[in-house]
């Protein structure tokens, strides 16, 4: 990866400490569908690392811009399945409101950079909204904590992609 991507595409922000004021499984359900829904971090992770696969060499700048974020979107997993199990629920890759297991099929597989730019900035902006949402329905100022950052990123993910979105980038067949 380019080290100027690298340092582009990462906010350096702090993470609040992990934990929470008291278990609730309930907020850990609720956590479940960011984790491992069909629009959750688990998605994201892997349609980016797909889009990072099918634009090498084709779309360097997009190819190493994807590669990033599906990291830092790994951090994102790792951070929710966490919050996950100290809340006292089970973090498998369940979305435990809508009761389905993980399933690949659910992911977009584009080839096409303004594709798979148009579907970053579209899942980036749901992913916003979903955390605000998740912020004003938990009442656990810890977990709101990390919420927040967590919609930093993706608020930085969505400008990141935005831009890509405005401006023609190099596509080579």
């Amino acid at each position: 990866m380019n080290p100027k991507t690298k340092s582009i595409c990462n906010l350096q922000a702090p993470y609040p400490e992990l934990r929470v004021e008291r278990r609730n499984p309930g907020y850990a359900k609720m956590l479940s569908a960011a984790y491992a829904g069909q629009d959750g971090e688990l998605s994201a992770i892997l349609s980016y690392l797909y889009g990072h696969i099918v634009s090498q060499g084709k779309n360097d700048i997009l190819s190493d811009t994807l590669e990033c974020v599906a990291m830092i979107e790994m951090h994102h997993l790792s951070i929710l399945g966490e919050l996950i199990f100290l809340l006292g629920g089970d973090p498998r890759y369940i979305n435990y409101v809508k009761r389905t297991g993980f399933n690949t099929a659910m992911l977009p597989y584009h080839m096409e950079p303004a594709r798979i730019i148009a579907n970053a900035v579209a899942g980036e902006d749901k992913a916003i909204k979903f955390y605000e949402s998740l912020s004003r329905s938990i009442d656990d100022k810890y977990v709101r904590e990390v919420l927040k950052r967590i919609i930093m990123d993706e608020e930085h993910h969505l400008k990141l992609f935005s831009e890509m979105q405005s401006v023609p980038v190099p596509y080579r067949r």
